[in-house]
């Protein structure tokens, strides 16, 4: 089956100040991963995880910290794809294919659609709207 996950969801799970917090953990409690493996993110969602956390948490140790233990310790459910450079550009044409003034991708975004085409995945965890009507969105 497989699913993604995206970055909103990731740092919620860990940000206790994160609006979504309280849902990221009812959510992650709910599901069965063993059902859903494999779970995926990717690199770029890394970067942009650890971006946000420093911004929004003001370089909180406990948050970042947190994260790593998410991403590479104890905590760790998912799997990391590494999206390389040579993709880059197709990943520019999907950001395009699916941008409007109502729909506003970031380049992270288009690489987790990008992963999802490559792997065969139709299904995402995320808090943002703008994946409606490319993938399946929980929650």
């Amino acid at each position: 089956m497989g699913i993604l996950l995206d970055t909103g969801f990731i740092y919620a799970l860990k940000d206790e100040n994160d609006s979504f917090h309280l849902q990221a953990v009812d959510l992650f409690k709910s599901m069965n991963w063993d059902e859903l493996s494999p779970v995926i993110t990717n690199n770029l969602v890394v970067n942009e995880v650890f971006t946000l956390a420093v911004y929004r948490s003001l370089g909180n140790q406990n948050v970042l910290d947190s994260l790593r233990n998410l991403f590479w310790g104890t905590e760790k459910f998912f799997r990391i794809l590494e999206v390389p450079f040579e993709s880059y550009e197709e990943i520019s044409r999907i950001l395009s294919k699916y941008l409007s003034s109502k729909k506003l991708l970031s380049f992270v975004d288009a690489s987790l659609i990008f992963s999802a085409k490559i792997l065969k995945y139709n299904q995402i965890i995320s808090f943002d709207s703008h994946f409606d009507g490319i993938l399946s969105r929980r929650p």
